[in-house]
């Protein structure tokens, strides 16, 4: 028994490293499937050290993932499942590509709060300087930016398709004109059939912003005195402004909203303020600018987040007028001419 413990953690260990050879991952995958106490055990390893090492999304990310979902094809590693439907159709596969040697996949935080079989919530957080892309059991692809949340029930795809989400997601959504796709956040809610959108709806902040890069959307803006519906055509995009409760429709060029998937940052006539509140979460940092001229400051360009935190910082600072001082995790940028 020993022995064989011994030779599951070296399988771990190899798998982690991203070093496995073929036929230990085929090893590695019969174990796991056939002894839930590994599985467990697999599992907590797996969590334990994605959330240790917060990782950031590799630069080549749609090779990674075609290339992972290739490999879980075969190997079923990390599923959650409610042990009274344990159909493997109804699974949420999580996956987090981890800057590593090799090619590993990490899960990141998938709970099940069980009050009773029907109202079961399924919740994935992505800790702040990750990323994720889900599978959700229809076949809708969500990649959740860093500092996202996204949740759904047990009767998810049967009965409904309907989650909610706090934070920046980008969906492609399986088409199911019987099931329309509803994404709620804490003031409009998206009603879909089968298209591709991103919606960035961070608590902290002013705004709520909806593109739509393929099919059509249909937005709902709820307050207390009335209700607020507009509708979303490729390359629009809507802004709902919380303290106001507007909610302005523009034209764009909305596949820039979703290069936050490809590790860039794209953005026009933003503010220093925005720009670096985007930064704080992909980094995990905190970055305080010392003036309000330096937060109205307005920019315009693509970020590779893939860099640096100081080489971004310097690229923003064209004109060389900011000083920044980093203490630990805490940054501060300041005007040079005060």
């Amino acid at each position: 028994m020993q022995e064989k413990h011994k030779q599951f953690n070296d399988l771990i260990l190899s798998y982690m490293s991203g070093n496995i050879s073929d036929k230990d991952e085929r090893l590695l995958s019969e174990i796991l499937q056939s002894n839930t106490e590994y599985k467990e055990y697999f599992y907590e390893i797996a969590k334990t050290r994605a959330i240790g090492l917060i990782p950031a999304v590799e630069k080549n990310k749609k090779t990674n993932y075609n290339w992972l979902m290739f490999r879980l094809k075969k190997n079923v590693i990390f599923h959650i499942y409610n042990n009274r439907f344990p159909s493997f159709a109804r699974v949420a596969a999580i996956i987090v590509f981890a800057v590593l040697s090799g090619i590993t996949s990490y899960y990141i935080l998938h709970r099940t709060s069980e009050y009773d079989n029907k109202s079961m919530i399924c919740e994935t957080v992505v800790p702040l300087g990750s990323q994720a892309k889900i599978i959700l059991p229809d076949g809708t692809v969500v990649w959740l930016n860093s500092g996202s949340i996204l949740k759904y029930n047990n009767s998810y795809g049967t009965k409904n398709r309907e989650v909610f989400l706090s934070g920046e997601g980008y969906f492609d959504v399986k088409k199911d004109k019987s099931k329309p796709f509803l994404v709620n956040t804490t003031k409009i809610g998206i009603k879909v059939l089968g298209t591709v959108f991103n919606v960035s709806s961070y608590i902290n902040d002013p705004t709520i912003e909806v593109n739509l890069l393929e099919g059509k959307v249909d937005i709902t803006a709820l307050d207390n005195k009335k209700t607020t519906k507009m509708s979303l055509l490729p390359n629009e995009k809507i802004v709902y402004n919380k303290k106001t409760r507007t909610m302005i429709s523009y034209k764009t060029n909305a596949a820039k909203s979703a290069l936050w998937t490809t590790g860039k940052l794209c953005f026009v006539d933003a503010t220093m303020e925005n720009i670096t509140n985007n930064l704080e979460r992909k980094f995990d940092v905190q970055i305080l600018l010392e003036t309000k001229q330096i937060k109205d400051e307005i920019f315009s360009g693509t970020l590779d987040l893939n860099q640096p935190l100081r080489l971004i910082l310097d690229y923003i600072d064209v004109d060389k007028k900011f000083e920044k001082v980093q203490t630990g995790k805490r940054i501060v940028i300041k005007d040079k001419n005060n």
